[in-house]
């Protein structure tokens, strides 16, 4: 078995060493902003075959009159893609085809005064088809059905506590499937405040972490109320955006977060979810979001300047994720473990290239970016690199081990880079019960953990399959040896030597 370290570590080790002759870029780059690519163990981009490709873009420049200067926001459901323009305050509904279908943009408030948004930054449409908006610029969130009719509007809370904040300014919403409302509101940095379906304000979840050093801390006692509170780089960092998913999972992205703070992460391989761009959040609030790779799900491990910003995550089929990166204008995609399965795209004005992207949403398998300065969505779809991945994890997530088999590895036909997909042949031959095999994949895949696991249940397995045996063998030693010495009574007997209890056989 070859054993895990510290892939940049030992990267920039090898750079120093051959320093002499080398150029340290030459062993570590960016990847190129055309590639399609993943991270090795080592921390190193290494080009994969391209997984999505550019399909079409839809401009979204004049729609039904309208001039989109500054479209904000998106929501996909089944049936439609909803749009949210924010300098003119209108929702826009497209099927899955992208062909426009209507617009909202007047509202009726339950004392039946007419409304229109302003500056609205956030849009959520329920599967029921209730809508629900961040109406920014009035202070408010508004739940409504598609003709306008409000039948709740949440305002700020008399009840908050925690913060100094006096403007209520909901940037993005969510709810769940019992119709309690999450917000996330500019300034506020204490957690995704929560409402229940009423719109009454319980509190708080998912507030980031602070991490504070140990000096800073012995310093703080010293200071006086005034200094404490000129601190504010040691406050917790807000949410950028949201998504919820189909079992009420809130999956949250934070854009705020230092470059040495990420730097440490990636350095020291950190996966505790500390400092993280993204967190999967339950209903307690806590981050369930799996970090299995050799890195944490952050975007680029490497950068020259600024680091990947998370805007927003997309949810896609079979349980993966995509996180938009306004830095480089990439999508990053993660499989339910945390392993980056593929990154692609790219800032620039060739086709397929973004410029401000502010949104990431699924439909099917295709993949639909929102970009703000484009005033387009731009549709990706799969190849057949890419479907396979997405195949392999939907196989493997409903216990078809076999089919599952079958696609990593044509998955490894294409790309023998790529080490995952031999985790995921280790995977189908553990659940079968090929545990050998399994340690064999695992082995190739430097997946220590996998390795240890299907070497244990290979012993426990061993064992009881030969448990059987051993106790029959022992029990027939048993009875060998019980029946020498009846035999050996019995011929005495007949031979009519005289027997006495305890004397010694001879």
């Amino acid at each position: 078995m070859k054993l895990k370290h510290n892939g940049l570590a030992l990267c920039f080790a090898a750079a120093l060493f051959a320093g002499s002759c080398l150029d340290a870029q030459a062993y570590y780059t960016e990847p190129s902003s055309s590639s399609t690519y993943i991270y090795n163990s080592f921390g190193m981009s290494v080009a994969t075959p391209d997984a999505y490709e550019y399909s079409r873009t839809v401009d979204l420049r004049e729609v039904d009159g309208y001039s989109v200067t500054r479209p904000t926001d998106m929501c996909v459901t089944d049936e439609y893609l909803y749009m949210l323009e924010m300098q003119l305050g209108v929702i826009f509904r497209f099927d899955a085809q992208m062909n426009y279908i209507d617009c909202l943009k007047e509202f009726t408030l339950p004392d039946g005064t007419k409304t229109e948004l302003s500056k609205p930054e956030g849009i959520f449409v329920a599967s029921n088809g209730t809508i629900y908006v961040a109406d920014t610029g009035n202070s408010r969130v508004l739940v409504s059905d598609w003709k306008g009719n409000v039948s709740l509007v949440v305002v700020r809370p008399e009840n908050i506590v925690g913060t100094s904040v006096a403007n209520f300014l909901p940037t993005k919403v969510v709810a769940d499937s019992a119709g309690r409302i999450s917000v996330i509101a500019r300034n506020i940095n204490l957690g995704i405040m929560q409402f229940t379906a009423e719109g009454l304000f319980t509190g708080y979840t998912g507030a980031p972490s602070v991490k504070v050093d140990a000096f800073t801390k012995f310093l703080r006692s010293f200071y006086t109320d005034a200094q404490r509170a000129d601190m504010v780089n040691y406050v917790p960092t807000e949410y950028s955006n949201m998504k919820i998913d189909e079992n009420n999972f809130i999956w949250g992205t934070i854009m705020t977060l230092k470059d040495e703070d990420l730097n440490a992460v990636v350095m020291s391989a950190d996966l505790s979810g500390s400092t993280t761009p993204i967190k999967k959040l339950n209903m307690k609030g806590a981050d369930v979001l799996v970090r299995r790779g050799d890195y944490p799900p952050i975007g680029d491990l490497v950068w020259t300047s600024t680091p990947s910003k998370i805007a927003d995550v997309g949810l896609g089929p079979n349980n993966i994720y995509s996180m938009l990166d306004t830095t480089k204008c990439r999508i990053f995609t993660y499989n339910n473990d945390g392993i980056l399965l593929y990154a692609f795209g790219g800032l620039g004005t060739v086709k397929g290239e973004l410029r401000s992207p502010v949104a990431i949403d699924y439909i099917g398998d295709n993949i639909y970016v929102l970009d703000s300065a484009l005033c387009s969505v731009i549709v990706y779809e799969p190849t057949e690199y890419g479907k396979l991945l997405i195949d392999a994890e939907g196989y493997y997530a409903d216990g078809d081990f076999d089919s599952a088999n079958q696609a990593w590895k044509q998955v490894t036909e294409l790309n023998s880079n790529f080490a995952y997909p031999y985790v995921g042949l280790g995977n189908a031959e553990y659940e079968v019960g090929n545990f050998d095999n399994a340690m064999e994949f695992y082995e190739y895949a430097d997946d220590v953990d996998s390795y240890s696991n299907a070497k244990e249940r290979l012993r426990k397995e061993s064992m009881s399959r030969n448990f059987p045996y051993i106790v029959g063998a022992l029990m027939i030693f048993i009875a060998l040896f019980i029946g020498k010495g009846i035999f050996v009574r019995v011929r005495r007997y007949v031979r009519g030597e005289l027997i006495t209890y305890g004397e010694d056989e001879k």
